[in-house]
């Protein structure tokens, strides 16, 4: 466990050292831990540019100007994108692509659908690829369910035989790590931190509404319970810190929710000498391009 003193004594200074000019993108800030997150890393960057993918602007005008409000510098800027769509991740890449020469941090929460949200932000990393490759030391971070890889239902890797919670949260862990796993070696992203965390959990001291709807969450899901206590402030300064510390160098990495890094298990490890870190990447372009054609993205 990586104690939260420790991590607080290592994101002061960062943010003492002006870092100017970066280019972050948020999708699944608009609540919880992935809003707890960007709103540390708006307090520890100056001038530079955070885009917040989301639905519905006019709901989050009140948060928006609070962010605006405590950290002046930065530029905060609203994509209005369902992040649960293809096509809309499309233009929302697009929008940001069209504006910046680079992005420097990607963090990506995909909430409550994780399959579907791991496909999508899947498709969101891959869009920025080239943008991230131009950043000196650009970081991704997926808040998600990081080493907790299991095996899977590799007859069935779409679910589409046998669609359950269970079967959806193990899918989705898996391809994330292996994916991000299979990004990481190519050559032009030997330079870029994949970071694939698990998640945390919100305490009641955040609100007893959100806590009781996770908690609900997670006895559907399976997910232990556990892994409830956590206030969302110190989630956000957890995953603030893996995004900005110099403790994890270029490659591929899991986190647990205490922030230690984990090597890959040993099932990890037999999908990889069996080859499907490619297979996964494939599958999954694969599942964009039907999506497109069908229209259904």
């Amino acid at each position: 466990m990586v104690k939260i003193d420790t991590i607080r004594a290592s994101n002061a200074p960062f943010a003492n050292q002006h870092h100017e000019g970066l280019v972050c993108v948020f999708a699944g800030a608009t609540s919880g831990i992935g809003l707890a997150t960007c709103q540390k890393m708006t307090t520890m960057l100056q001038s530079s540019t955070f885009y917040i993918l989301g639905r519905s602007p006019e709901r989050y005008t009140d948060l928006l100007d609070q962010m605006r409000e405590l950290a002046p510098s930065n530029k905060i800027v609203y994509v209005e994108t369902q992040v649960s769509l293809i096509a809309s991740i499309d233009a929302a890449c697009a929008q940001i692509s069209s504006a910046e020469q680079k992005v420097d941090y990607l963090c990506m929460s995909p909430g409550g659908m994780p399959f579907q949200g791991a496909v999508c932000t899947l498709r969101l990393l891959s869009n920025l690829l080239p943008l991230l490759n131009r950043a000196s030391q650009p970081r991704v971070l997926s808040i998600l369910n990081g080493t907790r890889e299991k095996k899977i239902n590799e007859d069935d890797i779409g679910l589409e035989k046998a669609w359950g919670i269970t079967a959806v949260v193990g899918h989705s862990t898996l391809l994330t790590s292996l994916a991000f796993d299979h990004l990481a070696a190519h050559d032009s992203q030997k330079h870029i931190v994949f970071i694939h965390s698990r998640t945390t959990y919100p305490s009641k001291k955040d609100g007893y509404f959100w806590w009781a709807f996770i908690s609900v969450m997670q006895i559907v899901s399976g997910w232990m319970i556990r892994n409830f206590g956590m206030a969302a402030k110190e989630s956000g300064e957890r995953f603030a810190f893996l995004l900005i510390s110099d403790t994890l160098s270029p490659g591929s990495w899991r986190t647990t929710r205490l922030s230690d890094t984990v090597p890959e298990n040993n099932i990890l490890k037999e999908y990889h000498e069996r080859g499907w870190g490619e297979k996964i990447w494939d599958f999954t372009i694969g599942v964009w391009e039907e999506a497109l054609i069908k229209g259904t993205a």
